[in-house]
């Protein structure tokens, strides 16, 4: 499953009679439950839909919202729309009301996919089908489910192929006390914020790291963007800026060379190796999922910003290369594109070889002082 492309798939079907109000726009942080929840899914997955009846509710997000086939019959109705809707034979699913997501732990569900139908993991002796990855084998049984008004999604896992995920996994990667924490009640609401005031950050190190500044440079394929990136990165560097990079590669990449020395050692179980030499050091981590790009760029010390290729789904500041094809990624953020603007986008537009043009747009946008 390593280079599968998956969905994900946003449950926002429900009623809301417990809660009495939306709880996918309840903010966390400033940030509604839902959106965080999209910003995470946009950053793993090569398409993320939203399955709710409201669609007009829902129609401001920057993602297909798709309604119920079969409406108003609980969470399995919800997954029955993502699998029909989706393009990828199988389906992350999660609830809207859960604020503390983790894609790392999604992540590493999906890659145990294969030969199964579905991958649930399974905390506090229960299972969790509401974030937990459906496969499109899972279909006729979920409308046969449907048909005959059987509404459990856990009753569905006696008739399909299941890999339970144990609590003590899931933990390797995050405490699932906050990671699958929903929001029901308003006490549980209450409970969010206390969350939210307690978190620190994981790594001790990064516990006084500021954010650095980032522009993600996006595009479609074959667009130029690894091109327009490294001008963009010789004209800041001219002009005094330190500057990070990160590739994002989705569907995967080799990130060390098979037979190499320390490819050798990660393969014999070292959780983290390094090549050290006097003109640097490469540094490899060896870890189920995809860390978040916050994860990546708190490491990038002595930089004063990071210039990234890809993650057009997040709602960083963005510089669009533009072919002319349609592009289906996230607009908030762009602030500048390379080539012709698309209909929609009211951004200044620059010649795709100006790359002193948009390092000149980069310092401004970000406010970063010229040496």
């Amino acid at each position: 499953m390593a280079d599968a492309a998956v969905s994900a798939a946003i449950l926002a079907g429900g009623r809301n009679t417990r809660m009495k109000t939306h709880k996918a726009f309840l903010a966390v942080d400033g940030c509604p439950i839902i959106q965080r929840t999209l910003n995470g899914l946009y950053s793993t997955f090569d398409e993320v839909l939203v399955i709710a009846n409201e669609m007009e509710r829902y129609a401001h997000l920057e993602a297909r919202v798709i309604p119920d086939v079969i409406p108003y019959q609980g969470p399995l109705s919800g997954i029955h729309a993502a699998l029909t809707h989706a393009v990828n034979p199988y389906v992350f699913v999660v609830a809207c009301d859960m604020p503390f997501i983790s894609v790392r732990v999604a992540a590493f569900l999906v890659a145990q996919a294969e030969g199964y139908d579905c991958v649930v993991p399974v905390i506090r002796s229960h299972p969790e089908p509401l974030y937990a990855v459906y496969g499109k084998n899972c279909l006729p049984h979920v409308q046969e489910f449907l048909s005959s008004g059987r509404r459990r999604v856990a009753d569905l896992f006696s008739t399909v192929r299941v890999k339970y995920i144990s609590e003590s996994e899931i933990r390797k990667l995050g405490e699932p006390e906050k990671i699958f924490f929903n929001v029901n009640y308003p006490e549980d609401w209450a409970r969010v914020r206390e969350l939210v005031q307690q978190s620190e950050p994981a790594d001790t190190e990064q516990a006084g790291a500021k954010t650095l500044p980032m522009v993600c440079v996006v595009g479609t394929s074959d667009s130029g963007k690894t091109t327009l990136v490294t001008k963009i990165v010789t004209e800041l560097k001219h002009l005094g800026v330190r500057v990070g990079t990160v590739k994002h590669a989705p569907h995967g990449a080799d990130l060390d060379v098979p037979g190499k020395d320390s490819w050798k050692h990660a393969q014999a179980g070292a959780e983290v190796s390094a090549v050290v030499s006097p003109r640097g050091m490469a540094l490899f981590r060896a870890q189920e999922g995809e860390p978040t790009l916050e994860e990546v760029v708190a490491h990038f010390n002595g930089t004063d910003m990071v210039l990234v290729e890809g993650y057009k789904y997040l709602p960083h500041p963005k510089i669009l290369v533009s072919t002319g094809i349609p592009w289906k990624g996230n607009p908030e953020g762009i602030f500048a594109v390379a080539g012709d603007v698309p209909p929609g986008l009211d951004v200044p537009a620059f010649d795709r070889d100006d790359a002193h043009g948009l390092a000149r747009a980069i310092i401004e946008r970000l406010g970063l002082p010229i040496i």
